[in-house]
Order: structure tokens, then sequence, then C-alpha cells
């Protein structure tokens, strides 16, 4: 039995090490989300720092609010659809593998708003507020997942508020800056394997959980050509999480009913308040917008994404249990995209863009949490004048990926899992600019 109690011990222990995985909870590339304003989906997120014709410039470049004239506020809803699913194995022996099924459709669809508003003080001091979901996904197998012991649940949810102030040295220059505050949650779950009798007991399941507040800022600049050529940039600092994280451990009721001690050892070991860290990556965009005639504006730019950040994570159990170290290896990334607009009529603007989105991750370090590759994206759109002072939008983006091959463990008793994945994703976007 010591013997036993012992390989549960190891199985334990470093089965809760890989759910430190936080920040491969979701993706979009990594686990940043795109989807915010529905112009900027329109154009396939290209010309984000340089438009600053409306007030998702707040977010995107506060020095961009000089530019606007009156108060304004612009909402979105965005309704995320993703497909990811699985085929393969996993495999915990020589030609052994886990009983299960391959899960379907892993990532969940989710609703994703956006608010975003500039208060116009003085012609050349403007001030913004955002409130955003900047990074969060779904991704959840169900139980029976011949991955599970790689992982089950994995949900990220993240706020973003900011506060900005931009101002407008002359007609060709302006700064924005301001704070940033981003509420970060996680959930992670995945099954423990203790053995053959699994089959027959069922599997053990390890749920952690937590949250966390924490500060960083934005600050852009915009310079002004002439009316119709502008250029912007825009950097988004850091952000550091320090997670408290409430754990626990399910045992199945065969388990505590023929070997108490073994459920025993295993809540001793996992019932337990943990810590660790998440960096949310710093980035840095620069656009171009070129208004080429009255009906035609081009748009092109480049975003470069600090991923290195996520190199290892720390899981520290408060009950003295050890300390264990995660690598991750992500690479910083790059999205390169491009747009344009057509004022088809007074009224109708019609909208196109394509990007390419490179992932931090690469075949390497896949995970089931996250199953990411580079990522294509086309976006098409219109916007309507219903009133002056009001302006309806519509947004549809498209992204595509080609199947990705996955040979990942998670922990030494997790098995090792090999297939492919196939996925792909559509988002609808409704929005409104209202002026006053």
């Amino acid at each position: 039995m010591r013997g036993r109690l012992s390989r549960l011990a190891v199985v334990a222990a470093a089965s809760a090490g890989a759910l430190t995985g936080l920040a491969q909870s979701a993706g979009a590339t990594g686990y940043a989300l795109r989807e915010g304003d529905t112009d900027w989906m329109a154009n396939a997120f290209s010309g984000e720092t340089a438009k600053a014709y409306d007030a998702s410039t707040a977010y995107a470049n506060p020095a961009g609010m000089v530019r606007l004239n009156r108060n304004e506020i612009a909402q979105s809803v965005n309704v995320i659809v993703p497909n990811e699913s699985f085929s393969g194995a996993n495999f915990v022996g020589p030609g052994i593998t886990t009983p299960g099924t391959n899960g379907g459709n892993a990532a969940h669809s989710a609703v994703s708003p956006a608010l975003y508003a500039v208060w116009s003080y003085a012609p050349n001091l403007k001030f913004g507020f955002t409130l955003s979901a900047p990074f969060g996904q779904r991704v959840v197998y169900p139980a029976e997942f011949v991955g599970r012991y790689q992982s089950n649940v994995s949900s990220v949810t993240d706020i973003s508020a900011s506060f900005s102030a931009a101002y407008a040295f002359d007609k060709h220059f302006s700064i924005g800056v301001g704070p940033v505050i981003n509420y970060f949650y996680a959930r992670l779950t995945q099954a423990l394997n203790t053995g053959p009798t699994s089959a027959i007991t069922g599997d053990p399941a390890v749920d952690m959980h937590g949250e966390d507040v924490a500060l960083g800022y934005n600050v852009g600049a915009l310079y002004q050509f002439n009316d119709n050529l502008r250029l912007g940039i825009d950097y988004r600092s850091r952000i550091k999480h320090d997670l408290y994280l409430q754990q626990s451990v399910f045992v199945p009721p065969l388990i505590s009913q023929f070997n108490p001690a073994v459920a025993s050892q295993l809540q001793a070991l996992l019932d337990t308040n943990t810590r660790t860290s998440v960096t949310l990556p710093d980035n840095v965009e620069t656009d171009l917008y070129w208004q080429l005639s009255p009906k035609w504006a081009l748009m092109g730019g480049f975003q470069w994404t600090h991923w290195s950040l996520f190199n290892n994570l720390t899981f520290v159990p408060q009950n003295g249990g050890p300390t264990a170290r995660v690598p991750e290896n992500w690479r910083n990334s790059w999205f390169i995209s491009t747009g344009a607009n057509w004022q088809v009529l007074p009224r109708l603007l019609l909208q196109a863009g394509f990007a390419w989105d490179q992932s931090p991750v690469t075949n390497s370090n896949r995970t089931t949490r996250l199953p990411d590759s580079d990522r294509y994206m086309l976006g098409i759109g219109a916007q309507y004048v219903l009133t002056p002072n009001t302006t309806l939008r519509f947004a549809y983006a498209h992204q595509f990926l080609s199947p990705e091959s996955i040979n990942n463990s998670a922990s030494p008793t997790a098995g090792v899992i090999v297939g492919n994945y196939s996925i792909h994703a559509d988002t609808i976007s409704l929005g409104a600019v209202m002026r006053f």
C-alpha cells in the first residue's frame, strides 16, 4: 500500500503542476482576443491606430481622440463561434491508449461586448474611457475525452477598463496616455491518471480557479501629414497578475470506499490554495491610414506582441508541497493586415480587410489547452448613417487555419497525446456610434 500511495503522490503532484498552464487557456492567437469594435473587424483589424475617426480610438490609440470634435460613444457586441476538433489518441504506454472519445468541438461560442467613449473637453484636449475583453476563451472537453489527463476545462475571463487623455501639440502631432485596470479570472480542470484501476473506479479530477486585478498603461501617438494621410503608433504595457488559486480534487466514491488511504492522500495533496503569476504581454502596433479620395480609403499595419514573456510558470502549493516549474517557451509574434473602405453611397460605407496572425506556439509546444497555430483572417462589413448623430455597423470575419499536429504531454503520468486539430472560427459583430 505504501508504494501505491507514493505513486499517487507523484501522480497528483505532477498533474497539479501541469494545471499551471493558466495562460494556455485561451487563444486568438496566443490567448488574446482581437474582437473589439465592429469597425476594426470589418477591416480585419487593419489601420486601428491610425483611423481615429470614432470613439474606438480611445482604446486603439488614445492620441487619435484629438480628431473627434464632439462627444462620442461607440458600442459593439461580438458573437464568436469557433470550432476546434481533435482526432487522435492518448498513449499511456507502448501501444496502450486511453479509452474515450475525441471530444467533438471543444471551443465554446462566446459573446464579447465592448464600449468606448470620448469626452471632447477642448479642441486640443480629449478624455476617453473603454471597457472591453482583450483576452479570454472557453475550451471544454467532455469527461470521457481521450486527452482528459492533459486537460478538460480551460476557461479564462479578462475584462479591461482604461482611462486616457489626449493632447494635440499642433495640427500634425498628438499624444495620448492613460492607466489600464485589468481583471483576470481562470478556471482549469483535468483528470488524474491513477493507473489501470481507473477503468473501474473512475478518474479523480482536479479543479483550480482564481482571480486577480492588476494595473497597466497605454500610450500612443498620431502624426497627421495632411488631412488625408496619418500614421499612428500605440504601446500597451504588460500586466502581471499574481494569482492565489483555490484548488480541490474530486475523488470517485469507489476509491473512497475501497481505498480510503489513497483518497485521503489525494485530498491532502490537492485540496489546497496555490500561488502562481501570469503576465499578459505588452505589444506595439503601427498603422497607416490614407484617404485616397472621397470614396476610397486604404490602410495597413503591423503589430508585435511580446509573447516570449510566457516562458515558464511556477506553481507554489500553500500546504508545503513541492514547487512545480512548467516550461512553456512561447515565441514573440507578428500581426500584419491591410484593408480598404469604399463610400459607395453618401450614407453607406462598405469595408473589407485581410490579415495574417502569427501564433506564439509551434508544433513543439502545442497543447490541448491551446491547440493554436498561425491563422489567416478575412473581414467584411458595412456602416450606415441612420441620422447625423447615429451610425449603425455590421461586420463578419472568418479565421481559417491549416490542420496542425500535436504530440504533447502535460505531465509524466498524463501520457502523450498524438493527433491533429482542425480549427476555424466565425465572428459576427453589431455596433453603433452615437455623437452628442
